[in-house]
């Protein structure tokens, strides 16, 4: 992607978690089930958050539009701060409204790369623009957790055991 392109998608991104970080909030203390409890509120519409089973080489998470709800789906074996990324990452695809649209048969995804689970090739190709719509996704996520970084960093109290913490906290999520 070009310089152009990044300061573009960045701006947009950045808007969008403003129009987010205005319209609901971030908990403080930090809290994904109460940031989707928000995000529904002002959206009209109902979230699940489904935690599963996460097996390496497959994709860690996902979103689903349904007529009357979505669903993200989340792996439950990492750490809360990974998981807080995947449900951030998949927030990003539903506020931008993305439309994912399969590109590639089962069958094509299994012979272009075989050590890799279908379901997790799929996810990775399965947008029209998927390049640009996995930026604009990731970059939603880590701003929004840029902020909350932020808010525990002005929350926190100062010296060596905010250092320990934070450190601990990064660590083991």
């Amino acid at each position: 992607m070009r310089a152009g392109s990044w300061k573009t998608l960045r701006e947009r991104c950045a808007r969008r978690v403003s129009e987010i970080e205005h319209g609901v909030g971030i908990p403080d203390p930090w809290s994904a089930d109460e940031f989707i409890d928000r995000l529904e509120r002002l959206r009209g519409r109902e979230i699940d958050l489904c935690a599963v089973s996460w097996v390496s080489g497959e994709s860690t998470g996902a979103w689903r539009r349904y007529a009357d709800h979505d669903v993200i789906a989340y792996a439950a074996n990492t750490s809360s701060i990974h998981q807080d990324l995947i449900i951030l990452h998949e927030v990003g695809h539903l506020v931008l409204d993305h439309q994912g649209q399969c590109v590639l048969s089962v069958e094509d995804a299994q012979r272009l790369a075989p050590d890799l689970a279908p379901a997790a090739f799929a996810h990775l190709l399965d947008r029209v623009h998927g390049a640009t719509e996995e930026h604009e996704a990731e970059m939603i996520a880590t701003m929004i957790l840029a902020r909350i970084a932020a808010q525990r960093r002005r929350t926190r109290p100062v010296g060596a055991r905010a250092d320990l913490a934070d450190r601990i906290e990064t660590t083991f999520g």
